[in-house]
């Protein structure tokens, strides 16, 4: 592993967030077309193969984000002049993060600030994380070490610990465990899609993972000691999940069809993220890390790299993309914008819209050659402006 001592950055975690990136634009896009719902966990059978994995292909993006943050947190502390510094930059930045998911993010869903149901998502989620790695690097490194382990491992414990009653503790469960929606002032609501106690206890593991990194000077030693964590982790996975022990609130089930068998092995669940699913997620990302070490640090650097370095930019600008494409092709598709749902869904698109699968990918494709391309003038912007506010934060 190499750290790029001009830019704090290594080139694996640019090209790993770029493919994420791209997973994440495929994912979105069948959301846009609507003919590609699927459960959580996927129903099997019941699902498309094809469907299937593709959004299964997805499943890692959000784990690895919260990931890769945490370990990009603690690559980048040694240029704070203090633990207090590094601490107070880590909350600010959470509190601007769930800022944006209830503003710019959640309007490039429904292009209406007034849609009244908001969606407390993966980058909300990352921000509480960013806050409580922040608190808890204030009282030294064990505390994180041990929340991280704690939340990570424990929170399935939880699993059957429902609050029904609609006071301050269902409000708070639902922020830390259970997804609900929730009342807010003026007709609004929210829904807790990423309840944030494995979100936190994932970036808090990740960030001393990256005190390791950095404290073996990022050496290949370090990133064959991930590449065997990364395999531990898929070894405690199919553990869990084979045998049905702990982790996961959904059942591996034997079918006849050996096909449905392997979905069923694949199929942990997302909301909120269970042990199992961040054991099979994080395990595959650390691997990744190990072979994309060994690419050259200039590999890509005008394509994955773009989407990695910039990939907050990146998940701003592809969801109004993929919004504003989804409304232009309305016609083209036989519709007729008096057809629009606006105000009554959340992408406001007519009943019935939807393509192709392969019509899907394409216009996902076209996406993310959108992306890339203002993600590089985006990217010359953001280095000459280091200290405006946008460019410290997005």
């Amino acid at each position: 592993m190499s750290l790029n001592q001009h830019t704090n950055r290594l080139h694996q975690i640019d090209l790993l967030r770029g493919i994420i990136i791209i997973l994440m634009v495929v994912d979105h896009a069948m959301y846009y077309c609507l003919s590609f719902a699927v459960n959580d966990p996927m129903t099997i059978p019941g699902t498309d193969p094809g469907i299937f994995f593709t959004r299964f292909s997805s499943h890692f993006c959000a784990p690895l984000f919260v990931f890769l943050a945490g370990l990009s947190a603690a690559i980048t502390e040694p240029k704070y002049p203090s633990t207090t510094a590094f601490a107070y930059n880590l909350i600010v930045r959470g509190l601007v993060l769930i800022l944006l998911e209830f503003t710019l993010v959640s309007w490039s869903w429904s292009f209406n600030p007034l849609f009244p149901m908001l969606f407390a998502q993966i980058i909300w989620a990352i921000g509480w994380g960013f806050v409580v790695l922040g608190l808890l690097r204030l009282m030294g490194i064990y505390p994180v070490l041990i929340v991280g382990l704690a939340l990570v491992f424990g929170h399935n414990l939880l699993d059957a610990v429902q609050v029904e009653s609609h006071g301050v503790v269902y409000h708070l469960w639902s922020i830390f465990h259970q997804k609900n929606v929730l009342e807010l002032p003026f007709g609004f609501k929210v829904r807790t899609t990423y309840p944030i106690a494995p979100i936190v206890g994932l970036m808090c593991l990740a960030y001393c993972v990256g005190l390791y990194y950095r404290a073996k000077n990022y050496s290949a030693q370090a990133t064959t000691q991930a590449l065997f964590l990364g395999l531990g982790c898929l070894v405690l996975y199919s553990l869990l999940r084979g045998f049905n022990l702990y982790g996961d609130a959904s059942q591996f089930t034997v079918f006849d069809e050996p096909l449905h068998t392997l979905m069923s092995f694949l199929n942990p669940t997302k909301y909120p993220l269970s042990l199992q699913f961040m054991l099979l997620t994080v395990g595959t990302g650390l691997i990744l890390l190990k072979l994309l070490s060994g690419l050259k640090p200039d590999f890509s650097k005008n394509f994955l790299q773009v989407l990695g370095k910039v990939s907050m930019f990146a998940y701003l600008i592809h969801l109004y993309l993929l919004h504003a494409i989804s409304w232009l092709l309305i016609p083209a598709l036989g519709f007729s914008f008096s057809d629009m749902t606006y105000g009554e869904t959340l992408v406001g698109l007519p009943l019935g819209y939807g393509m192709s699968y392969f019509t899907t990918l394409a216009m996902a494709a076209v996406v993310i050659g959108l992306t890339t391309w203002l993600g590089h003038h985006y990217a010359n912007w953001k280095r000459n402006n280091k200290t405006n506010l946008i460019a410290r934060y997005i």
